[in-house]
C-alpha cells in the first residue's frame, strides 16, 4: 500500500474482468447475509 500513480491504477482496473467482479460481488453478499443470519440467531 502506498501512493499510486494513475498508470498503476489504470493497469489494475484493466486486470479486473466481469467474471472477477461477479465473483467478488457474490462472495461479499454471501458473507454479509451470513453475518446477518448469525446476528439474528444470536438475539
Amino acid at each position: 500500500m502506498g501512493v499510486r500513480n494513475s498508470k498503476d491504477l489504470e493497469n489494475d482496473l484493466g486486470n479486473i474482468t466481469i467474471a472477477k467482479f461477479i465473483i467478488l460481488f457474490l462472495t461479499l453478499n454471501i458473507v454479509f447475509i451470513g453475518l446477518i443470519i448469525l446476528a439474528i440467531n444470536l438475539i
